[in-house]
């Protein structure tokens, strides 16, 4: 038989094409996709087969489930940096006699210097300057006791226990609160503002605004003050109608007059209400009405008395005397021996 015998007929496509991958794996061939599921695992056992070098500790690393494909291609991760707000109150300057309590013990406060809610500050002859914002802060002048109430990206709060304050407001949506004796307050509306607050030791309170506006809120009342005008408060009662500053500033003193006998002078005088006065140098009680009255030690000769006052938006006047003392006491007598009867 010479005829050819048939051939037999093509299998079906997917048989074909199964031999076809049998064969492409006997020759080295491999496909696209475990070309990628190759590469990926040479990545990942390279990098869980390094090791640190002697004597170095080597770097935390992720497990390697938890390797992003994205890191595998080389795309960077975005990086996160929380925003960090600050809660002190930094002193940008100082000076004269200024500290603050730690503990027991009084330590004296100087520029740089970070100071923390809940602190208590207090001033002698000279000054602070407490940082609040970039554009925000509260001066303290002389005599000034205060605690540090709290500081946030909202504002801050301080309480006056006694003495003077100046707040500056320089930007919108900062806020800076006053609290003394029953009173508080703030820049009105979150809106900038430099106003000022006095009290003292009797919880009388005095507000006046020189820029913006201030609310003063006490007993259940509150007021808003202008610039140009003040208000006060007395204790327990709630803040006046707010009245324009007087342009000259009151200073009226009832000098002694004569020469004075007396080891102690008194000087009496009138202010105008919320005043600072001070006799030599010396805090002088005043009273609701702006009534003052000091004592003046005396010594023989002449004596300099200064009167000076200061008003509410920092205005500064003086008069001074020349009070003579005279002695009261007797001569020293020397006996002068002489003969009563004549020879």
């Amino acid at each position: 038989m010479n005829e050819l015998e048939p051939s037999p007929a093509p299998g079906p496509a997917p048989a074909a094409g199964r031999r076809g991958d049998r064969r492409r794996r006997r020759a080295g061939v491999v496909s696209p996709s475990a070309r990628l599921a190759l590469g990926m695992g040479v990545l990942v056992a390279l990098a869980c087969s390094r090791r640190p070098e002697a004597g170095r500790t080597a770097p935390a690393r992720a497990p390697a489930a938890a390797v992003s494909a994205s890191a595998v291609v080389g795309t960077l991760p975005v990086a996160f940096h929380p925003e960090v707000e600050s809660r002190n109150f930094v002193v940008a300057e100082a000076s004269g006699r200024a500290e603050t309590l730690r503990g027991t013990e009084w330590i004296l406060v100087k520029a740089g210097d970070v100071l923390t809610t809940d602190d208590l500050v207090r001033t002698g002859v000279g000054r602070v300057l407490l940082k609040i914002s970039g554009t925000s802060e509260v001066e303290l002048r002389e005599r000034v006791e205060i605690r540090l109430d709290s500081i946030s990206r909202a504002g801050a709060s301080l309480d006056l226990l006694r003495g003077k304050v100046m707040a500056h407001v320089g930007r919108r949506g900062d806020n800076v609160a006053i609290t003394a004796a029953h009173t508080r307050t703030e820049n009105a509306g979150g809106l900038p503002a430099r106003f000022v607050v006095t009290a003292d030791e009797k919880g009388r309170v005095a507000v006046a605004a020189m820029e913006g506006s201030a609310t003063v809120e006490a007993a259940g009342r509150s007021v808003t003050v202008a610039a140009g005008r003040q208000t006060r408060a007395e204790p327990g009662s709630p803040p006046l109608d707010p009245e324009k500053i007087p342009e000259d500033l009151l200073l009226a003193v009832s000098w002694p007059a004569g020469e004075r006998h007396e080891e102690k002078l008194p000087i009496t005088g009138s202010v105008a209400p919320g005043s600072q006065v001070r006799v030599n140098g010396a805090p002088a009680a005043l009273d609701g009405a702006g009534h003052f009255a000091a004592s003046v030690a005396m010594r023989n000769g002449p004596n300099p008395v200064e009167v000076e006052v200061e008003d509410l938006i920092g205005r500064s006047k003086r008069e001074r005397r020349q009070i003579k003392k005279v002695a009261t006491e007797a001569p020293p007598l020397a006996p002068v021996p002489t003969e009563l009867w004549p020879p």
